[in-house]
């Protein structure tokens, strides 16, 4: 009697540490990924959170290649196992909230300290992922724009410019963006940036944007008080870039005081 007791008790450990296993450590047979479309997460088909916000991504037979909140990352559906170079990024961007499903059940993850330390073929796809197009993606210099939402990232200093970016223009050497905010000119060459923000061109506030940049750019950043201070030129492209973004999205200019669409109606 009490043998057959301890052979219940022994094959009742078995089942709870297998079906743990299975739950937690061993379930790696995760053929697909996902990105949620609102919180741009990526997610295995176990529902396990890889990235928590997507900001690029290419699949390669069983290798998913991305650059997350979290950093870049290299994850193999064939075992479940994750390789993940850790960055910190900082500026104007949308923490996301925290989870339990966030890398929950991947089989094994490693920390890899440097971009170096993956292979030369992983290091090649990793950097093709800011110069591909997908979703509208684009990379100007150091500053790369996600075709996942819409932030500005200065990939060189690892720093979110914005994360509610409307238009962006490349013209030669300098970097125009219509910002929810306001107007951002960037020089490539030599990386100074110029802004002028008001709520009356997009309908919203500057969102501590113009603080983040002068605390993080100190000289190289020149706030602009009046629209009359900026370039001609510069001025006529961004307002164009704004006229453009407002007629396709009226919905923004509703129960709104924004300044008018053209230019020409503008007393500077």
């Amino acid at each position: 009697m009490n043998i057959k007791r301890i052979g219940l008790c022994i094959l009742a450990l078995i089942v709870v540490g297998l079906s743990y296993w299975l739950a937690v450590g061993g379930n790696y047979d995760s053929k697909t990924v996902r990105i949620d479309p609102e919180e741009h997460t990526l997610v295995n088909s176990s529902d396990a959170i890889i990235s928590k916000r997507i900001l690029a991504m290419k699949s390669i037979d069983s290798q998913v290649y991305f650059l997350g909140y979290e950093g870049y990352g290299i994850y193999n559906l064939a075992d479940n196992t994750l390789r993940l170079m850790p960055i910190t990024f900082r500026g104007q961007h949308i923490e996301p909230p925290k989870t339990e499903n966030y890398q929950r059940g991947l089989r094994e993850i490693t920390m890899v300290k440097t971009f170096s330390d993956f292979s030369g073929p992983e290091q090649s796809i990793l950097k093709d992922l800011l110069e591909s197009t997908d979703r509208g993606a684009h990379y100007y210099g150091d500053f790369y724009h996600s075709g996942y939402e819409s932030s500005l990232i200065d990939m060189k200093d690892q720093y979110f410019i914005t994360n509610t970016v409307r238009a962006l223009k490349r013209i030669n050497h300098t970097l125009y963006v219509y910002d929810a905010s306001g107007f951002i000119i960037i020089d490539l060459d030599s990386r100074r940036i110029q802004g002028f923000f008001n709520n009356r061109l997009g309908g919203e506030g500057p969102k501590g944007v113009p603080d983040s940049l002068r605390g993080h750019y100190g000289s190289d950043f020149t706030m602009i008080y009046a629209l009359s201070k900026l370039d001609p030129k510069d001025l006529e492209i961004l307002w164009s870039m704004r006229k453009q973004y407002l007629e396709k999205s009226p919905q923004v200019m509703e129960n709104k005081d924004l300044f008018p669409l053209n230019l020409d109606e503008m007393t500077l």
